[in-house]
């Protein structure tokens, strides 16, 4: 594969996402889930842009630069302080209609990471760097996913720690 059949079909799954993203914002009647929905629709967008912008270079130029990737996801630190917050909404919120759509985004989330890894492994030295990065946003965007999953479904694993155990 070339890196610009690797860039295409890069921008092809990250559109597939962004769609997704942006119908369940659309169909989403909690207004926490339409919030979590958007920033993820702005992120994929970010992604199409950034990897539409790489394609030209490739096209202009005949390689690229790795740029950093922006991102609207917010670091570590500030996630790990809003989850005690979310703990507690969740009780207050409906999440029946959500649920699908967060498992439909939790499998795309995991085709994109593994398609980036296939390209890690048969690409040169610039197409590794510039899905390396992509792969480390997407295991972020696996863990918000699962992490709403967790406080939809009231498993009791919260962020894929259990947090209480059934067996005394």
């Amino acid at each position: 594969m070339t890196l610009k059949e690797a860039i295409t079909t890069a921008i092809e799954f990250e559109i597939k996402i962004r769609d997704h993203y942006a119908w369940a914002m659309k169909e989403s009647k909690d207004p926490a889930g339409k919030k979590f929905f958007e920033v993820l629709t702005r992120e994929e967008q970010g992604h199409v842009d950034y990897l539409k912008s790489r394609l030209k270079e490739l096209e202009e130029k005949g390689e690229i630069t790795t740029e950093p990737i922006p991102t609207v996801i917010p670091s570590a630190d500030w996630l790990a302080k809003g989850l005690e917050d979310l703990k507690e909404s969740a009780e207050k919120r409906d999440y029946a209609e959500e649920t699908q759509r967060l498992f439909t985004a939790l499998k795309l989330e995991d085709e994109a990471t593994d398609h980036y890894k296939h390209l890690m492994g048969v690409l040169g030295p610039q197409g590794k760097e510039l899905f390396k990065r992509f792969i480390e946003i997407e295991d972020g965007h696996t863990a918000l996913v699962q992490t709403e999953i967790d406080v939809v479904t009231k498993t009791g694993f919260f962020y894929d720690f259990q947090e209480f155990n059934l067996d005394g």
